[in-house]
């Protein structure tokens, strides 16, 4: 037990004592992405980079940044079993403490060389994964020891980290919920006859024929012959002539329409690779509106200046919705107009640092019935209200690791 503590102890004392290690390791775990990460202090390689004690300024950043892609990549392993991970973005800039969200661009136009930081990111497309194995071999120069924190659906841990001794492992203690599309209420339609009337009058006209024939025989006049082709044409037409019309969805499968359609656009951004977000939203958006909905709700969910990380939203609300109007469509089909008001609830772990956003929004929303599914085929976006919490949340506490090994 007393062990346990104080490694866990190790790993905290930086934080509580007002300090970090130079570079500081993190790994994000999410359902469709993995994220390699690191925060580094650049005045630990001013000797060995030859940096300037005045301060970086912009003709010396990009070497810098450089040269930290280039050890990173080459100095961190990660791998899982069964899974390929290829990093496929990379995102590495200047940062500076924000209190607000957590860090944020600096813009200075010379950084002095003790305040100077630089966040990298690697994002991976890579699905479910539960376990990790990895080695760390890129330390500072006398840089001893380097936290590793690993935030997933489960429970956030962390690893402390010898020079020389960078190996380690990590297995998700508790199952992570997929999102999958929710079902969509189907389009009902109507069939009529119209001109199922006709069938009396075609009826009528062949008996009367048949009568004229029967009474003259040869000697039947000319109009009979086109009372008996009218007489068929009415039947026809009467048999032939149908009308589809769309059945409006009733209150609570109309409240359902909504509500799954939203929660399908947002489940198509827990992808990223855009192939994946585009056939996702595909399935509820029709084609000309698919890249204005993409542009609108990736907006939305990215982290401003940042790079790479995107919110992803685990809960949505539906608060409030009315119906407005229903009318054929130039597609042949039926469409309906709601007003809807509903709020997104999501997260994300970047930098050590928990980006919790509650958006708020309210639109007019069109539905088509062309086919035999409802999809989205104007979305008007008239207000957006957005609020966001930026938490550093850690990993195991000393007062919880003694309670979970108490007698």
């Amino acid at each position: 037990m007393y062990q346990r503590v104080a490694t866990v102890f190790l790993i905290f004392f930086p934080y509580i004592a007002g300090g970090a290690e130079p570079i500081r390791g993190f790994v994000s775990v999410e359902p469709f992405e993995l994220r390699l990460e690191a925060i580094v202090e650049v005045a630990s390689f001013r000797d060995k980079w030859r940096l300037n004690e005045d301060g970086i300024d912009f003709s010396e950043r990009q070497a810098v940044l450089d040269n930290i892609a280039t050890l990173f990549e080459s100095g961190v392993n990660l791998n899982s079993p069964g899974k390929e991970i290829n990093y496929t973005e990379r995102s590495v800039r200047f940062i500076v403490p924000d209190p607000e969200t957590g860090y944020s661009n600096d813009e200075r136009s010379k950084i002095p060389l003790n305040e100077a930081l630089v966040g990298i990111t690697l994002s991976a497309d890579v699905r479910a994964i539960r376990e990790l194995r990895g080695e760390w071999l890129w330390f500072a120069p006398g840089q001893e020891t380097l936290v590793l924190e690993i935030a997933s659906r489960g429970r956030p841990s962390a690893r402390l980290l010898r020079s020389g001794e960078g190996e380690f492992s990590w297995e998700l203690e508790e199952e992570i919920d997929i999102p999958e599309l929710l079902a969509i209420p189907p389009v009902e339609r109507f069939q009529s006859r119209p001109a199922r009337h006709l069938i009396f009058l075609g009826l009528l006209m062949l008996v009367g024929a048949a009568v004229v024939v029967i009474r003259l025989k040869q000697k039947s006049p000319a109009w009979v012959g086109w009372l008996t082709v009218g007489g068929i044409a009415c039947g026809v037409a009467a048999f032939q002539i149908r009308v589809d019309r769309v059945e409006m969805p009733e209150h609570s499968e109309i409240e359902e329409l909504v509500y799954a359609s939203l929660r399908n656009i947002y489940h198509a951004f827990d992808f990223r690779d855009e192939s994946s977000i585009y056939d996702t939203l595909a399935e509820s958006v029709r084609g000309p509106l698919l890249e204005e909905v993409y542009l609108e709700i990736r907006g939305s969910l990215e982290l401003e200046s940042l790079g790479g990380p995107r919110v992803r939203v685990y809960e949505i609300a539906l608060r409030d919705w009315e119906i407005l109007e229903s009318s054929p469509d130039n597609a042949g089909g039926e469409t309906m107009g709601v007003l809807a008001n509903w709020a997104t609830i999501g997260e994300v772990t970047h930098w050590g640092h928990t980006h919790e956003r509650t958006n708020r929004y309210e639109a007019h929303i069109i539905f088509s019935a062309a086919n035999e599914r409802w999809k989205v085929s104007t979305l008007n976006l008239l207000n957006e209200e957005r609020v966001q919490k930026v938490s550093r949340r850690k990993a195991v506490t000393i007062e919880e690791s003694v309670e979970g090994n108490a007698p």
